[in-house]
C-alpha cells in the first residue's frame, strides 16, 4: 500500500515508518498539516494516517478539506485524544478509524488490515 503519514514527532514517524516498511508499503511523510493536506490533494494513496495535534493545519480540518477535495481512501487519525466525544467529532470530519497513542505495532498493522483489501480492490 502507498501510505501518507502525517505526523509531526519524529520518534512517532521513525516507529510507524519501520514498521509500515517492514511490512512492505511505501510511506511518505510530511510533519505540518498545510504541507500533508497539499500532498493528499496531489498525490494518489491508498491511506492516510494522520496525527490531530499537526502544526499549521489540525488533523481535523486536514480531512476536512482532503475530503471536501475528492479524496475517498481511507483516513485514521492517530492521536492521544480519544475520547468519545473526539471519536464523534472524527467521524464528522471524515475519519474512518481513530487510533489512541501509544499504537504499537500490533495495532497498527490490524488497522492497515482493516483497509488492506480495500486497497487492493482498487488496484
Amino acid at each position: 500500500m502507498r501510505i501518507l503519514l502525517l505526523e509531526d514527532h519524529p520518534l512517532n514517524v521513525e516507529l510507524f515508518r519501520a514498521i509500515l516498511e517492514r511490512e512492505g508499503h511505501e510511506v511518505a511523510h510530511e510533519a505540518s498539516g498545510l504541507l500533508g493536506r497539499a500532498r493528499a490533494l496531489a498525490e494518489p494513496f491508498d491511506l492516510i494516517l494522520s496525527d490531530i495535534d499537526l502544526p499549521g493545519l489540525d488533523g481535523h480540518s486536514v480531512c476536512r478539506d482532503v475530503r471536501a477535495g475528492g479524496v475517498t481512501c481511507p483516513i485514521v487519525a492517530i492521536t492521544a485524544f480519544a475520547g468519545p466525544d473526539e471519536v464523534e467529532r472524527g467521524k464528522a470530519s471524515g475519519f474512518d478509524l481513530y487510533l489512541t497513542k501509544p499504537i504499537g505495532p500490533q495495532a497498527l498493522r490490524r488497522a492497515i488490515d482493516l483497509f488492506k483489501s480495500t486497497a487492493d480492490a482498487g488496484r
